[in-house]
């Protein structure tokens, strides 16, 4: 029996639901809000826009797939449980619950009568792991988990995109901010406040000032 690791992770937070609050939000309101203001700017395609338009079916993409193995991962504990092994001893008050060899190990050594068990311990838990393992493969468990963590990836890279892309209209700015507040949703990876993409964005719009200021718009009678 290999003393590896044996547990099974549990989901993320779900950013995601959180994420596609403030799309709903901002991209449902602000965004649109600012689409007849959008029109009457230069006539011109913006980069900017354009991005936005691939992060927000990427951002759907991953939201999708984040709620599909968050269904997938309560389908397997409620039907199979997360890998352990009860351990019962006369040296414990109660059955204790393990579910690492790790777990185990950090036990037997304030418990030492215990090492005899370990082969049992580590004999239930990779039963466990493969009932486990049998069911994520018949329900694609595994596989979602890692195309949502690809389409995560690719939302991330679509993120760092826009805010490379100068955008040249108003609607350019709003589809930024768009991108930036659903951003600022999303607490619970640890990202810190974005200070960068908010000092990019500061630049475009004294850039589009700048060039207001240069071609003045006029109006004919």
């Amino acid at each position: 029996m290999a003393d590896s690791e044996i547990s099974t992770s549990l989901s993320r937070p779900s950013r995601r639901d959180l994420l596609s609050a403030a799309l709903v939000t901002v991209g449902g309101s602000s965004f649109n809000s600012s689409a007849a203001a959008a029109s009457q700017d230069a006539g011109t395609t913006d980069a900017a826009v354009i991005e936005w338009k691939a992060w927000r079916a990427a951002h759907r993409r991953t939201l999708a797939l984040c709620r599909k193995q968050q269904r997938l991962e309560s389908e397997l504990a409620r039907t199979i449980g997360f890998p352990e092994a009860v351990l019962t001893a006369a040296e414990l008050p109660s059955p204790m619950r393990i579910g690492s060899m790790r777990q185990f190990d950090e036990l037997a050594a304030d418990l030492p009568s215990l090492r005899t068990r370990r082969d049992e311990v580590a004999g239930a838990l990779w039963a466990h792991q493969r009932r486990w393992d049998d069911a994520d493969r018949a329900i694609g468990y595994s596989v979602t988990r890692q195309e949502e963590a690809a389409t995560s990836d690719e939302e991330e890279r679509l993120i760092a995109r826009l805010f490379a892309t100068d955008a040249v209209s108003l609607r350019g700015l709003s589809a930024k901010l768009d991108v930036l507040i659903a951003i600022g949703a999303d607490g619970a990876e640890g990202r810190h406040f974005p200070w960068p993409e908010l000092r990019r964005i500061r630049r475009d719009i004294a850039r589009l000032a700048q060039l207001q200021r240069q071609s003045p718009v006029t109006f004919t009678a």
